[in-house]
């Protein structure tokens, strides 16, 4: 697994949300994919920024072994139109620790939030997302970028 750190810009974010934790997630994850895909979500989404998809992890009760917001849409240019049934998130400006997944999708996924569940990153526990580019198919194309917001003073 490729790691690099970079520093993002604020982005403008809306999507379906799920409140979830770790324990919960295998099955309340694919449910709520499921219906993202189901009720054509992403075509609900104004304003979109590009045609990739994001899954954003945010609203932290702690760390990771805490529940959190699993958050699936899309960046948008702006937050005035957030559709009924929809939320609207600002993801900050921040310094993030970005890894590539390898292999076959999910496992290359899985094995990557692993990874980062056992690293010592100075996690700011503010706003991770994944990015499944608009080209992202899990057969042929099965990358995904996954953005871990890190404390600015670290």
């Amino acid at each position: 697994m490729n790691q690099k750190i970079e520093h993002q810009k604020e982005k403008f974010f809306i999507g379906l949300e799920l409140r979830t934790n770790n324990e919960e997630c295998s099955l309340a994850m694919p449910a709520h994919k499921d219906r993202f895909f189901k009720e054509n979500i992403v075509l609900k989404i104004p304003n979109k920024a590009n045609g990739d998809i994001l899954a954003l992890y945010t609203d932290y009760e702690g760390d990771y072994t805490k529940p959190y917001s699993w958050i699936l849409g899309c960046e948008v240019l702006s937050l005035e139109q957030v559709p009924e049934g929809l939320v609207g998130k600002i993801i900050a400006e921040s310094k993030y620790a970005v890894f590539s997944t390898n292999g076959e999708f999910p496992q290359g996924l899985i094995a990557a939030w692993q990874d980062i569940w056992k690293s010592n990153l100075p996690r700011s526990y503010t706003s991770d997302f994944e990015v499944y580019p608009s080209d992202f198919d899990p057969q042929h194309n099965p990358e995904v970028k996954v953005y871990i917001a890190l404390e600015e003073n670290k």
